[in-house]
């Protein structure tokens, strides 16, 4: 650490601020014997004006000098900062998200298993875990057709996990209605993902970074190379390699839409890459409302309060929910025949608390 400052501060300073008050305060930050013996000369030289003239050349170096720090596969995630957050050690890039993106949600969807957006715990030791030196797989690799139907196969840049196209049931979301205008929807722990490639995060990213990683740690790329011509040689895994990208995978518009298969190692158990993190939901999963179309999702107060609504054969129906306590969400359920009630759920219960309809009793969703 006292390299590093002084490597700063010799880079930061001109010569008329290695004296006086600089000297005084620079021995005082890194713990310099000289400290003591400068404190009165500090009081009568210091002048004010000299920190405000050379702090932001010094923080805008210190900021410089972190992202120096990270790996090239940072790039893609940190044009989403600060919603999406990383950072590294020697194996791994490790990626912080809320869970939700910046685009509206859910709308489109007509296969709905009444789940909604909630935020997600993805930081700390729940982060992604993306490989920083990919191993390619001595077999050549594994396909993800009816392999790693439950969680994540990769990580969009934007924080977002993606699914196997194919749901937990086996059958392909994109073709049943199961999926929203951006691609995604939400699983049994109210948690958002995409089950294609997010090839319109393109707007933010360009067409030279990737969309996502793939949790074996090679990059998706969308449609096209970066200079839009296309791309040749693919794998049976949707992948090849060439400079100055090495081994890399394509998105593309139908089946399997992103990795047909993990070219790089990794470990499947019970049914998906291990490890993951972990969602966390805060109600049971509900089953299938039949002939539901959602029609609208509106973020009122980010991670705090939405509202959702939906039509079944015509008849108008909305859900509205709002974080009450720390780990504590409100439903207000509003069926099409216009009964309302409501729900209190706790992160970890699982269960409903107990609401009721406009009559006092408790009512149940429609199938």
């Amino acid at each position: 650490m006292t390299t590093f400052f002084h490597r700063l501060f010799r880079a930061a300073r001109p010569a008329a601020f290695l004296t006086g008050a600089t000297a005084g305060c620079f021995a005082h930050l890194i713990g310099d014997g000289a400290h003591d013996a400068t404190d009165l000369r500090v009081a009568r030289e210091f002048r004010p004006v000299q920190v405000s003239l050379y702090l932001p050349p010094l923080l805008a170096q210190l900021r410089a000098s972190a992202a120096a720090e990270l790996p090239p596969a940072a790039a893609a995630f940190g044009k989403f900062a600060p919603a999406v957050r990383v950072r590294a050690d020697a194996d791994f890039l490790y990626v912080e998200s809320n869970g939700l993106p910046a685009h509206n949600m859910m709308v489109g969807i007509t296969a709905w298993q009444q789940q909604v957006p909630l935020p997600q715990p993805y930081r700390g030791a729940n982060a992604w875990r993306i490989p920083l030196r990919p191993v390619p797989a001595p077999d050549g690799g594994v396909t993800i057709r009816d392999h790693f139907l439950r969680g994540a196969i990769a990580l969009a840049a934007n924080g977002i996990p993606i699914f196997n196209p194919q749901n937990n049931r086996g059958a392909v979301s994109q073709e049943i209605g199961e999926l929203d205008q951006w691609g995604g929807h939400c699983g049994r722990a109210d948690d958002y993902h995409y089950h294609v490639a997010p090839l319109h995060l393109q707007a933010v990213l360009g067409k030279a970074l990737p969309v996502a990683y793939a949790l074996d740690g090679y990059p998706i790329h969308g449609l096209t190379e970066a200079d839009d011509s296309a791309p040749t040689g693919l794998d049976r895994w949707n992948g090849h390699d060439h400079a100055p990208l090495g081994y890399h995978y394509h998105a593309t518009l139908k089946y399997p839409y992103l990795n047909g298969g993990f070219r790089g190692v990794v470990t499947e158990r019970e049914e998906q890459v291990d490890p993951q993190p972990r969602a966390q939901g805060v109600r049971e999963a509900l089953q299938v409302l039949r002939g539901a179309k959602i029609t609208g999702f509106r973020t009122i107060t980010p991670e705090k309060s939405y509202a959702l609504q939906y039509d079944v054969r015509g008849g108008a129906g909305a859900i509205d929910y709002e974080q009450v306590g720390e780990g504590v969400w409100r439903f207000r359920f509003t069926a099409t025949d216009g009964t309302v009630r409501e729900e209190t759920y706790r992160a970890g219960d699982r269960r409903g608390g107990g609401g009721k309809g406009k009559d006092g009793k408790k009512k149940r969703e429609e199938e």
